[in-house]
């Protein structure tokens, strides 16, 4: 009997170690951003394991783009390191391409370093940023308020 107790603990305690982590909204502060003429990214959605957006955090964000200025991009939602080497890994979940027109985006990530989320439209030929915004928590966004994205627009 002991060791059916002892396997049934272990099958319970297993399936809670498998569940995936649990997401509420968060409410989120818009930071630097700046676009080409036509292109937007407009954010509906932010879900996180915590409403902090640090280090360990998995995070979901849905919106919409508008992609005007080229025929095809990729929309990714990546991370600038403040503290670190800058590197950082990447998944499919992160990224997806886009059309000219409008779409629905949904991208995920977790948080693997200090820094600041951003959405960012990258050339599907050159690989290139050209248009894109932070966000996150109003502190975050106020610690990179001076931020310019002028090389966005430089071809």
């Amino acid at each position: 009997m002991t060791r059916n107790l002892a396997v049934a603990f272990l099958v319970l305690t297993s399936a809670a170690w498998a569940a995936p982590p649990k997401l509420s909204p968060v409410e989120t502060t818009l930071g630097p951003k700046l676009y080409r003429d036509g292109d937007v990214i407009e954010i509906t959605d932010v879900r996180a394991t915590s409403p902090q957006l640090e280090q360990g955090d998995t995070v979901v964000v849905k919106g919409r783009v508008r992609l005007d200025s080229k025929s095809a991009a990729k929309l990714c939602l990546y991370l600038t390191q403040t503290k670190g080497s800058g590197s950082e890994e990447t998944d499919a979940a992160q990224e997806a391409s886009v059309a000219s027109g409008l779409q629905d985006f949904e991208l995920k990530t977790t948080i693997k370093h200090r820094g600041v989320l951003h959405l960012t439209l990258y050339d599907a030929k050159t690989g290139r940023p050209f248009g894109g915004t932070y966000f996150g928590t109003a502190e975050q966004m106020k610690g990179i308020a001076d931020w310019k994205l002028d090389y966005y627009l430089k071809d």
